[in-house]
């Protein structure tokens, strides 16, 4: 019986988990820098209109990158679980370039998700330092496509993988 090797990361990954984690550690920096100015009340939840839902304290500034910084830590953790080959009832492991593939599409999904939190964390202080807002709704919009869009990438070139390997 052959056993499959732990799958390398690819150095991309960990050049852009890096650049990402970066600018991520520049927000909260700024966020650290800029807390003192904060009125009292912040606006905690915004429509993509320039209408503020509801205000809050302004420790909540803090809400939304502790959330990314969540999702970043389980989507790494799934990253490198993917790097393990997993033995499957009646079917033969993932090959390496299928775990691969899941190590690349969990490395674009976390990152992308850490840099749009990141870009609306900027958005929520410079709306509660009173200037107006740059986060747009197209912005939302255009992230939820490159989301889908690494999603489903992934998933089909898994499966197109998987029927080469057949």
């Amino acid at each position: 019986m052959h056993t499959q090797q732990k799958t390398p990361t690819p150095r991309f990954c960990h050049q852009l988990t890096v650049i990402a984690a970066t600018i991520f550690g520049a927000g909260i920096t700024a966020t650290l820098i800029q807390y003192s100015k904060l009125p009292a009340m912040i606006p905690v939840l915004q429509s993509f209109t320039n209408e503020q839902a509801q205000f809050g304290p302004k420790i909540a500034i803090f809400y939304l990158p502790f959330i990314a910084l969540m999702l970043f830590l389980l989507l790494h953790y799934l990253e490198m679980k993917a790097a393990y080959p997993v033995m499957r009832k009646n079917k033969a492991p993932l090959s390496h370039r299928q775990r691969q593939n899941g190590i690349m599409t969990f490395c674009l999904i976390k990152n992308s998700i850490l840099l749009y939190f990141t870009y609306s964390l900027f958005n929520d202080l410079t709306v509660a330092l009173g200037h107006e807002r740059i986060l747009q709704q197209w912005h939302a919009y255009l992230f939820l496509l490159v989301l889908g869009i690494l999603f489903i990438g992934g998933i089909v070139r898994g499966i197109l993988l998987e029927k080469k390997m057949r």
